[in-house]
């Protein structure tokens, strides 16, 4: 699993909608290059109770992203 990924939304500055993605920091300690991981998501809802699932385009990337950041991140267990 993939911990600390961030859903990031954005808003043209034309104001047209895009797609919303994840970011994942393969250097979260950097100050400036951290080294980031993005894909595009999408969801899938439940029609009756709302229920909220989000897929990531580009899971691989991200994943690589997560594993060269455990080094310094503290222990989530």
């Amino acid at each position: 699993m993939i911990q600390r990924a961030m859903v990031v939304d954005k808003v043209g500055t034309s104001g047209a909608e895009q797609n919303s993605i994840v970011r994942v920091d393969a250097d979260p300690t950097a100050m400036v290059f951290k080294k980031s991981a993005r894909s595009v998501v999408h969801a899938w809802i439940c029609g009756e109770c709302g229920y909220v699932e989000l897929y990531a385009h580009s899971p691989a990337e991200l994943y690589q992203a997560f594993t060269a950041a455990k080094s310094t991140l503290p222990d989530l267990s």
